[in-house]
């Protein structure tokens, strides 16, 4: 085997290894999300594409005891597939002590 071909080996499974540990870094941060947050539903307001490709999807829920309702804007991410409609009802979780921080809950993402 050439030297270049022992670095590329070496390369790629550097990267391989980093890619599932963030994948399990990341799971472990949804299974925590899953556990903590509290769960609502909310509506969606607008999808839309940025000039860079990236999806975007505007939201709005009532965190529960509170009449005020939260509007967020939200990188589509792994939603590109299976992107919302506007008027669609979503799942959102968010941190009952913070109410602003909160995510679309994905599934399969």
């Amino acid at each position: 085997m050439s030297p270049q071909a022992i670095v590329i080996s070496i390369i790629t499974a550097l990267a391989l290894i980093a890619l599932i540990g963030w994948a399990r870094k990341r799971r472990r941060a949804q299974d925590r999300l899953a556990s903590q947050w509290t769960r609502v539903e909310g509506e969606v307001l607008d999808v839309w594409q940025s000039g860079m490709g990236s999806y975007y999807v505007r939201y709005r829920f009532t965190p529960r005891g509170s009449e005020r309702p939260i509007t967020r804007d939200e990188s589509g991410g792994c939603l590109k597939a299976v992107l919302p409609e506007v008027g669609a009802r979503v799942p959102v979780r968010y941190d009952p002590e913070t109410p602003e921080r909160a995510r679309l809950q994905r599934e399969g993402c």
